[in-house]
C-alpha cells in the first residue's frame, strides 16, 4: 500500500509559496496555477523543464506530476546536450518561458499563459511511488548517466535537511533549479518546510547583495542563500558590504577550503553550511566547515568500505552506491573528505588530490578563479589562474612554498575566466578545449 505524501504539508492556505518584486502566490493559488497547467500537458511524456523563472519552474514541476510525468533535468543545460536528450526520448514535451530553441518540439510557453481564478485550490498529494524526474549527472568526470526519483526519495531529502539545520522563512538562491542542489533548495526544501522562495536568481555579487538588500530590510522572519564556493568567493573579493542573512548559507557543488568558509561568514554575519551529496543520491552529508572539516553523514543512509572503495546505502542512493571519493571513515558515523579517485595526482612517486592543488591555488592573494588540469595520468601538470596583476615567476614561488616542487603546474595559463558551468563546475571536457585552444 502506498502513501500519499502532501506537496506543502508546512505552508497554510494563505502562506506564501513565492514572492517578487511584482508577485505574491500563496499556497492555495499556487496549487490552483499548477492544475492550470497540468490540463495542458500530454499525459504519459516526459517533460523537459527550461523555465529560467522559478515561479514558472516550480509551476511546471508540480503540473509534471499532477499529469504523472516525469520532469528531465539534464547535467548538461546546452542547445546541444538538449537534443541529444531529446532524441533518447520519443515521447517528450517542453516547458519554457522564452521563445523555444528546438524548432518543432512540442512545447508550451508558461509566461504567456494566462492564469484565472481557479475554484479547485486543494492540497496537492502523491503517491510516494510515483516516478517525478530523471536527473542526470554533471558530466565532469564521464558522460551524464541518468538517475530516476520517485516522490519519495525527495521528498525525504528535503525532510531531512529541514530538520537537520532548522531553515525557516525565505530562500534567495544563486543556483539554477535544474540541477539536483538546486531542485532540492529551491523547489523540494521551500515546498516541504514551508518556506517562501524569492524570485530572484542573482549572480553577480552587486546582484546578490541588491536582492539581501530588498528582502532583508522587509523580512520578518530568517532569510537563507543557497550558493556556490564560485558565488561565495567573488563576493568575499568584492570589497562589497552585504547585510547580514538573518537564516543562513547552505552551500554545494564543490567543497569549500576553510579560509573561504570563513571569510563567507564574516561577510555576511552568519552561519555557513556546506551538503556533500551527488545527483545519485541527492544530500550525503552536511557539515559547518568554519568549525569542523568532518562530515556528518544523512541519517538515513548507510557508509561502508571494501577493497578501496566507498559505498552508501539506503532508500535516497538505492541498495548500494559506490562513491567517486576518497573518504577516510571515522566513528558516530563521521568521515573526513580526501577528493575523487580521478583527481588523485600521482607524479614522482608523490600523491596529491588536485582539489588540495586547487584550494592553495585559491588562497593566494590576488588570485580570483583558478584550477589545475592533468590532460593524461601521469602527464605533466598545467594550470590556470585568473587574476588582473598576473606575475608568473611570483605565483609560481608563492605554489611552492605550499606543496612539492612536483606539483608545480608547467604551464601556468593566465586567462579571463575559467569555463565554469551555471553551478561553478568545471566539466573535464571544457578544461580539455579551453587547454587545446591555449596550446595553438
Amino acid at each position: 500500500m502506498t502513501t500519499a505524501i502532501p506537496l506543502f504539508p508546512h505552508h497554510a492556505a494563505d502562506q506564501l509559496v513565492y514572492q517578487d518584486q511584482t508577485r505574491r502566490v500563496t499556497r492555495d493559488t499556487f496549487a490552483a496555477m499548477a492544475r492550470a497547467v497540468a490540463v495542458q500537458l500530454p499525459a504519459q511524456h516526459a517533460i523537459l523543464n527550461l523555465c529560467e523563472d522559478r515561479l514558472f519552474f516550480m509551476l511546471g514541476f508540480c503540473a509534471a506530476l499532477l499529469r504523472d510525468c516525469p520532469t528531465l533535468l539534464p547535467g548538461n543545460r546546452s542547445a546541444a546536450g538538449e537534443l541529444e536528450l531529446l532524441a533518447a526520448v520519443p515521447q517528450h514535451f517542453l516547458l519554457g518561458d522564452n521563445p523555444p530553441r528546438h524548432a518543432g518540439a512540442p512545447h508550451l510557453r508558461l509566461d504567456q499563459m494566462r492564469f484565472a481564478a481557479c475554484a479547485d485550490p486543494a492540497l496537492i498529494t502523491l503517491h510516494e511511488d510515483a516516478v517525478v524526474a530523471t536527473l542526470f549527472t554533471s558530466g565532469t568526470t564521464g558522460a551524464p548517466q541518468p538517475h530516476r526519483k520517485n516522490w519519495r526519495m525527495l521528498a525525504t531529502g528535503a525532510a531531512l535537511l529541514r530538520n537537520a539545520l532548522d531553515i525557516r522563512g525565505s530562500v534567495i538562491s544563486s543556483v539554477p533549479s535544474q540541477h539536483m542542489f538546486g531542485l532540492e533548495s529551491t523547489v523540494l526544501l521551500p515546498m516541504q518546510a514551508g518556506l517562501t522562495v524569492v524570485g530572484d536568481c542573482p549572480l553577480l555579487p552587486k546582484d546578490i547583495q541588491a536582492t539581501m538588500e530588498r528582502y532583508a530590510a522587509s523580512a520578518t522572519q530568517p532569510l537563507w542563500w543557497m550558493t556556490t564556493p564560485l558565488h561565495l568567493r567573488a563576493c568575499a573579493q568584492s570589497g562589497l558590504r552585504f547585510p547580514a542573512l538573518s537564516g543562513g548559507m547552505l552551500c554545494a557543488t564543490q567543497t569549500l577550503s576553510p579560509e573561504l568558509a570563513r571569510a563567507a561568514e564574516a561577510c555576511f554575519q552568519t552561519r555557513l553550511h556546506e551538503i556533500y551529496g551527488c545527483t545519485e543520491a541527492g544530500m550525503v552529508a552536511l557539515r559547518r566547515p568554519t568549525l569542523d572539516a568532518v562530515w556528518q553523514l544523512c541519517a538515513d543512509l548507510e557508509m561502508r568500505q571494501a577493497q578501496q572503495q566507498t559505498w552508501i546505502s539506503g532508500l535516497r542512493a538505492g541498495d548500494a552506491l559506490p562513491l567517486n571519493d576518497d573518504i577516510e571513515m571515522l566513528p558516530d558515523r563521521r568521515f573526513i573528505l580526501h577528493g575523487r579517485h580521478l583527481d588523485l595526482i600521482k607524479i614522482g612517486g608523490k600523491r596529491v588530490h588536485i582539489d588540495a592543488l586547487n584550494h592553495a591555488l585559491l588562497s593566494l592573494p590576488g588570485v580570483q578563479d583558478g584550477a589545475f588540469f592533468q590532460a593524461e595520468e601521469g602527464g605533466r601538470l598545467a594550470a590556470f589562474v585568473v587574476m588582473e596583476n598576473f606575475h608568473r615567476a611570483t605565483l609560481l614561488d608563492a605554489l611552492r612554498q605550499r606543496f612539492d616542487p612536483v606539483f608545480l603546474p608547467r604551464p601556468l595559463h593566465h586567462v579571463v575566466a575559467l569555463p565554469r558551468n551555471d553551478v561553478g563546475k568545471l566539466p573535464r571536457a571544457a578544461l580539455q578545449m579551453l587547454m587545446q585552444q591555449l596550446s595553438q
